[in-house]
């Protein structure tokens, strides 16, 4: 999601921020088009004889006081109180709504509020320090280029400041209205995108509410954080055509949420949580963006071979499918001897931190994986100068086992023993933020299930 334009305008005595998008509303409801629904009513009423002052002075006391009952309704904010509803800057929705989800999950699991620094999450996806990942040329803002969930993910998971990790996003069918539901009750705040643009965003009473039958353009993240099945359909600029709506935390309103009817397009669905039990993460992959995967006939195993001294607490992986299930072994760092093992099920699409059971001391070690359905992999670098995604491997750190041997993944005949795949990714749906900078062509190429893979997505997570 990126910016498209600032602007301010004074609703019912609150001052309401645009930032990714340009969301117009009104007061009390009466926006233009009720505005011409009243004039439209006196009209009718002439003509069957009734006052037109008496119907204008029934539109004029019309109240919007809809007070919401417990059943149908959860609001996720009644209990995370520390959670602030701040306003963002710039393009920055897609950083502001994954905050969000991150924070109403870690105050829901612990209780405590979770500090984190926009700034700090912008450096950690786009800054310049790392040798991979997502790129920024000097002549765009990273604060206006906007972003995916999916590059939180994929740089977070690496490991943030002051010992936190992001250890699972799950990626939902945006339709799926219980699965969002299950997900912001027991997990926290679910990260969406819609059509800020042509929301029809308006104020009713004390209810700033948006309703749209068809996006356009998805351009604005926000999160959910509750729902309320009985909420008015006429509080909307354009009534909806059912009752119900979203609750959402929108960082272009700051301090007020907002009531997205249920008749509205949602997109990329997803659920950030993060812990503060690992000291250190260890990774060659840049994410699994392109949702890229190898398979070698049947099942897959795939490892990844590192060296660092320490206690190994948890593995983490990526999953493309909807499930499938893993055997994780811990080898020597030759592949001779098998440490330790441990069986798991990925059940849903998305960043997996599986905890062993037991931790195992470790110093040059391999953290093999077998999957049931395909092993995750870097994809290619794409992009330009404007904007990239690059990714790098090196000798000895990835191997995938085929033909009854481990093969290094730089092999130059890596693809004779493996087949390429990849799942949907943000290309297939979305025409906002990066596409601006990728051509038709290159997109096309992206999507192409043969490719040249990367390092295997395996990573060892280490004990504090």
């Amino acid at each position: 999601m990126r910016k498209q334009t600032f602007a301010s305008v004074l609703l019912a005595g609150i001052l309401l921020l645009g930032g990714c998008s340009d969301t117009s509303s009104s007061q009390g409801g009466k926006d233009s088009s009720e505005q011409e629904t009243s004039a439209a009513q006196t009209t009718t009423a002439a003509e069957s004889g009734t006052s037109s002052a008496a119907t204008t002075t029934m539109a004029a006391v019309r109240k919007y006081d809809y007070v919401h009952g417990t059943d149908g309704y959860y609001n996720l904010l009644d209990e995370c109180k520390q959670f602030e509803m701040n306003t963002q800057q710039a393009g920055t929705c897609w950083l502001y709504a994954a905050r969000a989800s991150m924070q109403t999950s870690y105050e829901k699991q612990t209780g405590k509020k979770l500090n984190m620094e926009i700034y700090d999450m912008l450096q950690a996806v786009y800054g310049d320090e790392k040798q991979e990942g997502f790129f920024i040329g000097s002549s765009i803002s990273k604060l206006d280029l906007g972003g995916y969930q999916q590059y939180v993910t994929d740089s977070l998971s690496n490991g943030f400041k002051d010992g936190i990790t992001l250890d699972s996003s799950v990626i939902m069918d945006p339709t799926d209205r219980e699965a969002i539901k299950n997900a912001v009750r027991t997990r926290g705040g679910v990260a969406v995108a819609i059509d800020a643009q042509n929301s029809g965003a308006a104020i009713f009473g004390d209810y700033a509410t948006a309703n749209y039958k068809k996006a356009v353009k998805y351009d604005h993240a926000i999160t959910v954080v509750g729902w309320d099945d009985h909420f008015p359909k006429d509080y909307f600029r354009v009534p909806a055509e059912q009752d119900g709506a979203w609750i959402i935390y929108n960082s272009n309103l700051g301090k007020m949420l907002q009531y997205i009817s249920y008749c509205s397009p949602l997109e990329f669905a997803i659920s950030h949580t993060v812990s503060e039990d690992y000291s250190e993460v260890l990774s060659f992959d840049a994410g699994n963006v392109m949702s890229g995967h190898i398979t070698t006939g049947g099942s897959t195993k795939a490892a990844n071979v590192f060296h660092k001294k320490g206690k190994l607490a948890a593995v983490g992986t990526f999953n493309v499918f909807d499930k499938q299930d893993i055997k994780i072994e811990i080898m020597s760092a030759d592949f001779k001897n098998v440490l330790y093992t441990q069986y798991a099920k990925l059940d849903y699409q998305g960043y997996h931190t599986i905890k062993l059971s037991t931790p195992v001391d470790v110093e040059d070690f391999a953290v093999a994986i077998t999957y049931s359905k395909g092993a995750p992999v870097e994809s290619e670098s794409f992009g330009n100068d404007a904007a990239s995604y690059k990714t790098k491997i090196e000798k000895g750190q990835s191997f995938v086992f085929a033909g009854g041997k481990w093969k290094d993944m730089t092999d130059s005949d890596i693809k004779s023993v493996v087949k390429t795949d990849k799942g949907q990714s943000f290309l297939d749906s979305d025409n906002g933020a990066w596409k601006d900078y990728i051509t038709d062509s290159a997109a096309e190429e992206l999507k192409k299930k043969d490719f040249t893979p990367g390092n295997c997505c395996i990573k060892a997570l280490f004990a504090k």
